[in-house]
């Protein structure tokens, strides 16, 4: 017996037939012409798909791709508790104050490259969402985002960036919904860590905020922010971000600016080193091939930061690898772009790293010693950049894995912990002081390049050494004028 639907669908298409034969000829012309066009239209994106090879990630990078696209975020650390072995040891010291570097978090793609297929897919720049959890917590942070207030910390920075997205299309190097979801539960992460030791009475006086003048940056700030602190607070205070146009974020407290004259002129010279050119020239074979697939000339393609971030950010989304007139991107061609990328990116803050991040470090060390004296009531001091901020504190800390790209939100903790059973005067009050540092969880400070043999039980460094190191051994009062040599140079 014949099922129902069989037969109605054969008199639909008699139905149909019919009512074609009684069309006149110019109509039945047209029908025709559109069913061809369809046909050649679907016939023409098969031939385009069948030029990429098939989606699959090779397992020689999809480690470094979990760790850079850091999605679901990883937030276990070891932030706020020591690991001391003795008990006795881990109950005499009392954290005093802590300091967080944040690269912003997810985002699309940073550069708009001539000629790259970027603009046939999207990353999700909106707080459009099936989960309720997420809509939820977006639609409060959205409540709660107009009490933030941004400020020119540095004269001529603008000051009116939205702290939510737009709702459209990703525009280039916009903060996702993914990197608001990773600095949001990086702050609710934090909360847990310190709330002992932020409470729940924390006023704007005890926190300083600093970030670039990027947007992702700025917003991946109030993310944070929204994370670590209650609603009430943030309503209540009316949290300041202060702005600044230096990626580096080389300004005291005061916004006065730190100046290296030679800053520019170390870089150029550093590029001109062998080691330098013997790698650019391995890298070369691969910007000719990226060059052919855009279908530009070689010159016109200056490096290979953007080119490796385009296909970082396809992976991360698992979207097909960057297309060009002259064909797409091989998934060997991506792995070796990543690898060119990671050491390109190093290479390129190597020979800036100290002058450009003793700043900042002299900065934390100046507040440490405040806090020693009980001349500050900071507790928490946020710094919201980018991985080329990242990157180079760590080259210049000595902890930086160089084959390995900064990822996405990675968070650089330095807490300061002092020593309740020191007997150092108020004048000597230094010497109870101690730092660690933490990326990404981990504890790093034993690879630290400058602590050494005054190292505390694996884990925490003399804040003396760190003063030693940014003041070539002049003290307090040297750090400044040590950078000041630094940049003479």
């Amino acid at each position: 017996m014949i099922p129902l639907t069989l037969i109605n669908l054969r008199r639909r298409m008699l139905y149909m037939k019919h009512k074609f034969y009684r069309l006149d000829n110019v109509w039945r012309i047209i029908i025709i012409a559109l069913l061809l066009m369809f046909l050649w239209i679907w016939v023409w994106n098969s031939s385009r798909m069948e030029r990429r090879a098939p989606y699959v990630i090779p397992k020689s990078i999809q480690q470094h791709l979990t760790h850079y696209c850091n999605f679901p975020v990883r937030t276990s650390g070891a932030e706020g508790s020591l690991s001391l072995e003795d008990l006795e040891h881990s109950k005499r010291f009392r954290l005093e104050m802590v300091h967080v570097l944040i690269r912003h978090g997810d985002r699309s793609p940073a550069k708009d490259i001539a000629n790259m297929d970027h603009k046939n897919y999207d990353y999700d720049c909106t707080f459009k969402t099936a989960d309720r959890d997420h809509k939820q917590m977006f639609e409060e942070f959205k409540q709660t985002s107009m009490y933030f207030k941004l400020r020119e910390f540095v004269k001529g920075v603008r000051t009116s960036q939205s702290l939510v997205p737009s709702g459209k299309k990703c525009e280039i190097g916009q903060l996702t919904q993914r990197g608001f979801l990773q600095h949001f539960e990086i702050g609710k992460h934090m909360r847990e860590v310190y709330h002992d030791f932020l409470g729940d009475d924390i006023t704007g006086g005890n926190l300083l905020l600093r970030s670039t003048e990027r947007t992702r940056c700025i917003q991946s700030a109030a993310a944070f922010l929204f994370g670590l602190l209650t609603k009430d607070t943030i309503m209540r205070e009316g949290i300041a971000i202060n702005l600044t146009s230096d990626i580096w974020l080389r300004e005291d407290d005061h916004g006065v600016p730190y100046k290296c004259p030679s800053f520019y002129q170390r870089w150029a010279e550093y590029k001109q080193r062998q080691e330098y050119i013997t790698g650019a020239a391995e890298m070369e074979p691969f910007m000719q091939k990226y060059s052919q697939i855009l279908g530009t000339s070689r010159s016109s393609i200056t490096t290979v930061i953007f080119l490796t971030d385009a296909i970082l950010t396809r992976y991360c989304y698992k979207h097909p690898l960057p297309c060009g007139p002259g064909g797409c991107v091989t998934q060997e061609m991506a792995a070796d772009g990543i690898n060119f990328g990671s050491w390109a990116f190093a290479e390129n803050f190597t020979a800036i790293a100290d002058v450009a991040t003793h700043p900042m470090l002299i900065q934390m060390a100046k507040r440490m010693i405040d806090k020693s004296r009980d001349k500050t009531k900071l507790k928490f001091i946020l710094y919201s950049a980018h991985d080329s901020t990242v990157t180079p504190l760590l080259l210049n800390l000595g902890v930086h894995d160089r084959n390995k790209w900064t990822p996405y939100a990675t968070r650089v903790v330095i807490e300061l912990w002092r020593d309740t059973t020191s007997s150092a005067s108020s004048e000597d009050s230094i010497e109870s002081l101690y730092f660690r540092v933490l990326v990404n969880g981990k504890a790093v400070t034993s690879k630290m390049k400058f602590c050494g043999e005054a190292l505390f039980k694996g884990e925490l460094c003399p804040v003396r050494e760190l003063i030693t190191w940014l003041s070539a051994g002049k003290g307090v009062k040297g750090m400044d004028e040590n950078y000041q040599s630094l940049c003479n140079t």
